[in-house]
C-alpha cells in the first residue's frame, strides 16, 4: 500500500477523533423533531440542554445542576463510551504518527511497527466503544421517540436524533476504517521490521524507510 494506505490510515485517524470530539463539543444528540411546534430549536445533550429561540435570537443553556445526580442508564453509557473512544483516538492517531515510516522520529524498525500495531488496536478500542454509545443512544431515542407516538399528543413527538449522534457514528466508522488501513498497510510488508533506514523496499523505489 505505500503512501496511499498511510494517507488513508492518517485521515482516517484524525477524522474520527475530531468527529467524536465534535459530538462533545456540540452536545446536541436529540432535536426536536419536525412534527413538533417550531418557535425555537431544542437541544439535549449529554450534558445540558439548550434551547435557540427564533424571535430573540439566543441561546439558551440549562446545565444539569450535578453530574453525579440519577441520569438516565442510556446518557450514562454514552458519556462513558464516548469519552472513552476520544481518548483512545487520539492515543491511536499518536502511535499512528510515530509509526508511520514518512516520519522521522525516535522509533525504527521493530519499534515502528509495534506503534503500528498499538495504533490498530487503540482504533479498534475507539470505534467499538463509540458504536456502544451510539448504539446505547440511538435506542434510547428511539424507544422514547415511539413512547411519544403512541400517545398521539398534538406536537408531538417532540425529539429525534441530533447532530452529535450523527457525528459520533461517522467518528465510529472512521475508526474503524483507520484499523484497516493500517492493518493493510502492515499486512502488505511495507512496515517490515527488518528494513533499515534508507534502504529502499524491492520492487518499490518511491517507498523508504526514514
Amino acid at each position: 500500500m505505500g503512501l496511499c494506505g498511510t494517507l488513508a490510515s492518517l485521515l482516517g485517524g484524525f477524522f474520527s477523533l475530531f468527529a467524536l470530539l465534535g459530538s462533545l463539543w456540540m452536545d446536541c444528540w436529540q432535536v426536536n423533531s419536525k412534527g413538533s411546534v417550531g418557535l425555537s430549536l431544542r437541544c439535549r445533550g449529554l450534558w445540558g440542554e439548550c434551547v435557540w429561540d427564533k424571535f430573540v435570537k439566543i441561546w439558551t443553556c440549562d446545565v444539569f445542576g450535578s453530574y453525579l445526580n440519577p441520569q438516565p442508564e442510556a446518557i450514562l453509557v454514552t458519556r462513558i463510551a464516548v469519552i472513552v473512544s476520544v481518548i483512545a483516538a487520539a492515543a491511536a492517531l499518536l502511535c499512528l504518527v510515530s509509526g508511520c515510516q514518512y516520519f522521522q522520529c525516535l522509533w525504527a524498525g521493530i519499534a515502528k511497527q509495534r506503534c503500528l500495531i498499538s495504533s490498530l488496536a487503540l482504533s479498534l478500542v475507539a470505534g467499538l466503544s463509540s458504536c456502544v454509545g451510539v448504539t446505547r443512544y440511538g435506542i434510547y431515542v428511539f424507544a422514547q421517540h415511539q413512547y411519544e407516538v403512541s400517545l398521539k399528543i398534538p406536537g408531538f413527538p417532540s425529539f429525534e436524533y441530533g447532530a452529535s449522534l450523527w457525528l459520533a457514528m461517522a467518528g465510529n466508522l472512521s475508526a474503524f476504517f483507520a484499523a484497516g488501513a493500517s492493518y493493510l498497510e502492515m499486512a502488505s510488508g511495507t512496515t517490515s521490521p527488518s528494513a533499515s533506514p534508507g534502504k529502499t523496499l524491492p520492487g518499490n523505489t518511491a517507498c523508504t524507510y526514514v
